[in-house]
């Protein structure tokens, strides 16, 4: 229960924040009524594609509400979900049971009943299978493999193998030597093999095994993991034609049609705008000169055109002044000014003192980005394009990925979740676990970008008081508070997927670290409330902007 306060956004924050705060999105859906569950999901539907642990966390939250059934909308979302989730897990013997539940599908049962058959050990597998793969997921790769190989038609064990693979990057495990897919559900395994390897971009295997495919079987899911397989190798053309036909059988998949708009109709940046606009760049760091040295090498091979540099060296104790004076030739053709504090100030005061520079303040815009991030060539023509496009945007971010192959997506956009029920919560950041096929290869317009590399239009944040608000230091709610408040001033915050920038250092926090760093967790659990606090006399403002309420010029879902 919330407090009668909370339950009406008022000055109550929710009474069991802390639990809501530790176990994430499911309990932060139990406050939420159907009609706003509803809404929840349709707004993530017009962000992203659904994966796995979304999926799951929406179905639970509509099956185990008593009133589902009696509710429309619900019911339909329920069924949707349902049937996503099943083209992502096909031999989840819980989903299925579910799905024969609630629709009496006979295919369903049949599945079913085959893979009850031969889920032999299950106590082995259900222990297995109740691990945590993202902390253990090579011990559970070795025990999972020793299943299979004592009982080699373990079909739910083959699923969770895949699953497992998926999350270490790994096209083709060993345990794949053992297995022998009943003839039965062949068909079936061979598309979860194709979504395998196309979502890993293993487009060698996964174009063996589409060749093979029964056309008739396959569904949006695969569609689209196939239609960036063609665009891969040349064939813009059958990748339209693909994305066209998952947007038939699913109409609500908003990315998808992003991402035809973007297929049709190109987008052009304009490099002579590198040196007709007036831009700083500006960075700043503290004591890690060897990744510093490798941004700046980065930076120099990238077309910034006539831009000024500015390097705030924040308290550095190492010897990232020697690294940043050696790396200084590297830009022959641009005003490079070095900034030494004595004390290191943290990241949101960093920016602000970068900011504030009036050099800095004459500049049409202002690039920020980390000390260790890679960025593409045509990174800052791609922003200052669509900045140039409408006056009224003020931020342009892009595409975070983890370094490595296959790239695995860190960061894309955000809204506000929700702003209700004394809580202000952000939307995930990126679908969980999804590696970089170059599904999320847009432009569009959204409420939060990542704070890595993105530029900032000068006039359209020099009203922001706060600017970097220094109460978040040091984790990345100022990024965000800073994007909030460049919507409440009436500007556009845009992604830029085009645009592709490696960040070598993980950003927020998640379980692991939340184990390895206590003090860590309090400080960010801390910014939390402090952000909850910060916008609620304009909580109403904060709420309006969810996802829903952009116009992207496409089509919205609808149940």
């Amino acid at each position: 229960m919330t407090s009668p306060g909370a339950s009406k956004g008022g000055p109550c924050m929710n009474e069991q924040y802390f639990q809501i705060y530790q176990y994430g999105m499911a309990a932060q859906l139990k406050e939420l009524t159907l009609d706003e569950m509803v809404e929840y999901v349709l707004n993530h539907l017009h962000n992203f594609l659904l994966d796995e642990s979304v999926s799951f966390c929406f179905i639970e939250r509509f099956a185990n509400d008593p009133e589902t059934g009696k509710h429309t909308q619900a019911t339909r979302a329920l069924l949707y979900l349902l049937d996503k989730a099943l083209q992502l897990r096909p031999f989840r013997p819980g989903l299925l049971g579910a799905v024969v539940k609630l629709t009496g599908n006979t295919a369903a049962q049949q599945r079913m009943d085959l893979i009850a058959e031969r889920n032999l050990d299950k106590e082995i597998y259900d222990q297995i299978s109740g691990l945590d793969i993202k902390k253990d997921a090579e011990d559970v790769a070795t025990f999972i493999a020793q299943l299979i190989k004592a009982h080699p038609d373990h079909i739910a064990a083959a699923q969770f193998a895949l699953t497992v693979d998926r999350h270490l990057g790994i096209p083709y495990g060993h345990w794949r030597d053992d297995f022998v897919c009943p003839q039965a559900i062949r068909r079936d395994w061979d598309i979860a093999l194709f979504n395998h390897h196309a979502s890993l971009c293993d487009y060698d295997s996964a174009r063996k095994i589409w060749d093979s495919l029964h056309m008739d079987m396959v569904r949006e899911t695969s569609l689209n993991m196939a239609a960036e397989m063609f665009i891969a190798s040349g064939d813009r053309a059958k990748g339209i034609a693909l994305y066209k036909a998952s947007l038939e059988q699913d109409p609500r998949q908003t990315p998808v049609r992003l991402r035809v708009r973007e297929l049709e109709h190109p987008f052009q940046p304009d490099a002579s705008l590198t040196d007709s606009s007036s831009v700083s760049i500006c960075l700043y760091s503290w004591n890690k000169g060897e990744i510093l040295g490798q941004t700046l090498q980065s930076l120099s091979r990238s077309n910034i055109g006539s831009a000024t540099l500015h390097i705030l060296l924040n308290g550095c104790t190492d010897d990232s002044r020697a690294i940043v004076d050696a790396a200084c030739p590297l830009f022959p053709n641009n005003k490079v000014v070095i900034h030494d504090l004595h004390v290191n100030i943290g990241a949101p005061a960093a920016r602000n003192w970068l900011m504030r520079l009036p050099e800095v303040q004459e500049s049409q815009y202002i690039a920020f980005l980390d000390d260790d991030v890679t960025v593409p060539e045509n990174w800052l023509a791609s922003f200052l394009t669509v900045a140039e496009q409408d006056d009224s945007i003020g931020v342009v971010g892009c595409k975070i990925v983890h370094p490595g192959m296959p790239s695995l997506i860190q960061y894309l956009f955000r809204y506000v979740a929700i702003a209700d029920h004394g809580l202000l919560k952000m939307s995930i950041h990126s679908p969980l676990g999804s590696y970089d096929t170059h599904s999320y290869d847009y432009i569009r317009e959204t409420r939060n970008v990542m704070g890595c590399l993105h530029l900032l239009r000068t006039s359209a944040v020099k009203n922001i008081k706060a600017g970097f608000d220094i109460r978040f230091s040091p984790s990345q709610v100022d990024d965000i508070d800073h994007d909030i408040a460049v919507c409440l001033e009436g500007h556009k915050v845009m992604y830029c997927g085009l645009v592709t920038c490696v960040h070598h250092q993980s950003s927020g926090v998640n379980f692991k670290r939340i184990n390895d760093n206590i003090a860590a967790t309090g400080s960010t659990m801390g910014n939390d409330i402090k952000f909850y606090f910060k916008h609620l006399e304009h909580m109403h403002a904060v709420k309006a902007l969810d996802n829903l309420s952009l116009d992207l010029g496409v089509r919205l879902p609808e149940f």
